[in-house]
């Protein structure tokens, strides 16, 4: 086995020290592509495939994947960005 992707290690790093997932019953399932940041900078492309986001609004989890085993992170929108799929 060649070991961890980048992608599995910055989803990793995203990921850490979070709580598990959110009730599925709360979850919203979506298909939004996002550019996630390394801490060297560098942007590499992701999807979001569901969102939670807390009863007051103030807290938004996105489930991302991009390794064989999706992760759950807090929105960082320094770390992550929502990238537009249609129109200007």
């Amino acid at each position: 086995m060649r070991g961890t992707s980048a992608a599995e290690r910055l989803l990793e790093e995203l990921a850490q020290g979070y709580p598990p997932p959110p009730p599925d019953a709360q979850v919203q399932l979506t298909y939004r592509p996002v550019a996630m940041n390394e801490q060297a900078g560098w942007p590499r492309p992701g999807t979001v495939t569901a969102w939670w986001t807390t009863p007051d609004g103030a807290t938004r989890r996105l489930c991302l994947s991009g390794a064989p085993t999706p992760r759950w992170v807090v929105h960082d929108p320094d770390r992550i960005a929502l990238l537009v799929e249609d129109g200007t």
